[in-house]
């Protein structure tokens, strides 16, 4: 599968959305059933957040076909100094060879080779809900602005957005001063030189708005990409 994907412009990151990339849409929905099955994250206390979690090695072949490798591997260590430094070992995706799933690690590592020729690499993928309640918000940063310790990321891309407002993405140089925002809706997605730029996204809070549902989640997909060679 080749993607649209092309290279950065004035800063190494990039808003963009599925459509424009030329993303499989016909194989998004189904996948999206299957946040309804997704299990509490045990570092959350407050029920606030679902996460499974998988982690790949890809081999590039043409620049547009890469072998995929399903590791295994349920634990996960940031190489960071502050509390997302500790292992933490998660559920694993059910389906790992999804089809949803298998196609966007391709359009993350075309993504990556296009704007740093690669060989190799390691990817995480979180599969990840924010649950809201009123009067109770959920943070997906709590470690405020930073990095992920990796290559590069794609720090969200939003699959749902129900019942809920905030949860804006910014982007910041290596400076930590602030140089993009964006509310993220559904299908968009925020590519970024995790060396380079820092990140963070505020929390989001229920809105109780349009629905009697006594929850609201914002349900997202993101990847940590670590170039082996």
């Amino acid at each position: 599968m080749s993607f649209n994907v092309s290279r950065f412009m004035y800063y190494p990151f990039m808003k963009t959305n599925l459509k424009e990339l030329k993303f499989p849409m016909s194989i998004k929905d189904k996948f999206k059933q299957s946040y309804d099955n997704l299990p509490y994250d045990s570092y959350i206390n407050n029920k606030t957040r679902q996460r499974r979690y998988g982690n790949y090695r890809l081999i590039n072949l043409d620049n547009k076909k890469f072998n995929i490798y399903h590791t295994g591997n349920n634990s996960f260590k940031q190489n960071v100094s502050d509390f997302r430094g500790v292992e933490r070992v998660f559920d694993l995706i059910e389906d790992p060879y999804n089809p949803f799933i298998y196609n966007f690690l391709t359009m993350a590592a075309q993504l990556t080779n296009i704007n740093h020729p690669v060989q190799e690499l390691l990817i995480d993928i979180h599969q990840v809900r924010q649950i809201v309640y009123p009067g109770i918000n959920s943070h997906n940063s709590a470690e405020g602005i930073h990095q992920d310790g990796v290559n590069y990321i794609i720090s969200a891309c939003v699959l749902n957005r129900f019942n809920v407002s905030g949860g804006y993405s910014s982007v910041y140089d290596n400076d930590k001063k602030h140089i993009y925002s964006s509310l993220l809706q559904e299908d968009e997605l925020i590519f970024q030189d995790d060396t380079m730029l820092y990140h963070y996204v505020t929390p989001i809070t229920y809105l109780g708005r349009d629905s009697l549902d006594p929850i609201g989640y914002r349900d997202l997909i993101g990847c940590d990409i670590t170039i082996i060679n």
